[in-house]
């Protein structure tokens, strides 16, 4: 892949922008660019989570668009399972170039609007390195940590400086944006270091954090309509609430009826309360140790709350799944096809195996990572037998076919299809008899391996 294309429609853009400032092509917006090594055939752009367009890549795997963009903002823009912020303005002119093997570290805006927007990546990669720095950190004196969080904001400031320093026109609301990505980060690590004091059987500690130490705070709107969705401000907002309801626990264990109670207390816009709602239910399904275990006390409160329909129906469809297959019961059979599409069916399959069939798509996780993980797994327990069932197969999935054995696909009347219809990526175990172990897991679960080792001691 050559740069060639990208400055084919460079020289595209000037030619548009150079026109005269009566020309109606040159009150245009246009976003454009180029994905090296797509996973897919098309960038979707979005705003506030919702995709309000689709460019389809052209053979070169480029694409240009003229967009609709009545004031600022922040948008949003996805490719398979990678997604970024972009910053756009009326009448920017942005181009994007990035490697889907390094989607974050290759990003690179160029054109009208590129320079805000290389700032933004800049700093939230400096951020994401700095977080892998600050693991060592939550153990210094208060003192101490506070210096190192004062060195962290001065190089973000640094950064910033630099692009006003550049002429770049900065807007208030941008300012406001930058305001956020530059200390939301920062917020968040110091109510995770703040989190070891609320301990009420250690009172010492908690004196050792000073008076203005959660200065800070008065700073933030946790109810901010502009920033709901964006990333630093929704991430320092979940983990401040749940520093109130590890405070507010017994014994710092949180339930979710915790979580949930916090929430509804705090936020009073509908949009985030109800993301943090699901959110705060789907990660407490995916982190149990029981299988396809959701909560009662907490979905009952969920269900009262959240007024977001598609949230509901997504919760419904998910216990819907669970129902279908429960513990202890025999694997119902269904068909799924090989690479050859020969028509199999799953109990021939597993027959006298213990098994794990784990259900996956590229949209949902990484080819790559589903090899790294299977080929660690297949290793650690070489007496399991892993399959794996592709939901959603593409050219970019193929990877996975060359490099991990036992690859399946559904057939289009497949009864598998009844209780994967949440698309997650259901994992489930069977004994040697074709009994479900665990009708629910992850490839991801931290109890994983200690649930396939009981199963292989059957």
């Amino acid at each position: 892949m050559h740069y060639k294309n990208l400055i084919a429609i460079t020289c595209v853009l000037i030619t548009l922008l150079s026109c005269s400032s009566a020309s109606e092509v040159c009150e245009a917006t246009y976003f454009g660019g180029q994905i090296v090594n797509p996973r897919q055939k098309f960038v979707t752009l979005t705003k506030n989570e919702v995709a309000i367009d689709t460019f389809y890549l052209d053979k070169d795997n480029t694409f240009l668009a003229e967009i609709i963009v009545d004031k600022e903002g922040l948008y949003g823009f996805k490719h398979a399972i990678e997604f970024q912020y972009v910053y756009i303005e009326p009448k920017d002119s942005l181009l994007i170039r990035l490697n889907t093997w390094d989607f974050d570290e290759s990003l690179v805006f160029s054109g009208r609007g590129s320079e805000k927007n290389n700032f933004l990546i800049s700093l939230y990669l400096q951020n994401e390195k700095d977080e892998h720095m600050f693991g060592p950190y939550y153990k210094l004196e208060s003192k101490q940590f506070e210096e190192k969080i004062a060195q962290a904001e001065s190089l973000n400031n640094f950064l910033y400086e630099q692009l006003k320093e550049s002429g770049v026109h900065i807007s208030k609301k941008f300012d406001e944006l930058a305001e956020v990505a530059i200390n939301y980060p920062l917020y968040l690590r110091k109510e995770k270091y703040s989190w070891k004091f609320d301990n009420p059987h250690k009172v010492e500690d908690k004196l050792a954090l000073s008076n203005t130490y959660f200065d800070y705070r008065k700073k933030v709107d946790l109810n901010s309509e502009d920033l709901a969705s964006y990333a630093p401000f929704y991430n320092y907002v979940n983990n401040y609430l749940y520093g109130l309801a590890l405070t507010d626990s017994d014994n710092r264990r949180i339930t979710l009826k915790n979580r949930l109670d916090v929430i509804i207390e705090h936020i009073s816009f509908e949009p985030t309360r109800d993301m943090l709602m699901y959110h705060a239910l789907y990660n407490d399904f995916r982190r149990s140790s029981q299988s396809c275990s959701v909560d009662p006390i907490g979905l009952e409160i969920f269900m009262e709350n959240c007024t977001d329909k598609e949230y509901i129906d997504k919760v419904n469809v998910l216990i819907d799944d669970c129902n279908k297959i429960t513990h202890n019961t025999s694997l119902d059979n269904f068909e799924v096809t090989d690479n050859k599409n020969n028509i199999l069916n799953i109990k021939k399959l597993i027959k006298n195996k213990e098994a794990v069939v784990y259900f996956w798509s590229p949209e949902i996780i990484s080819p790559n990572m589903l090899i790294k993980r299977v080929k660690y797994l297949e290793k650690e327990f070489p007496n399991i037998h892993f399959i794996g069932i592709n939901l959603n197969p593409s050219p970019y999935s193929k990877v996975v076919d060359h490099k991990i054995g036992n690859q399946y696909f559904l057939t289009e009347t497949s009864t598998a299809h009844n209780f994967v219809k949440s698309s997650e990526p259901r994992t489930i175990l069977i004994d040697k008899k074709g009994v479900v172990s665990n009708s629910f897991t992850y490839l991801s679960s931290p109890y994983l391996a200690k649930q396939i080792k009981k199963l292989n001691s059957q």
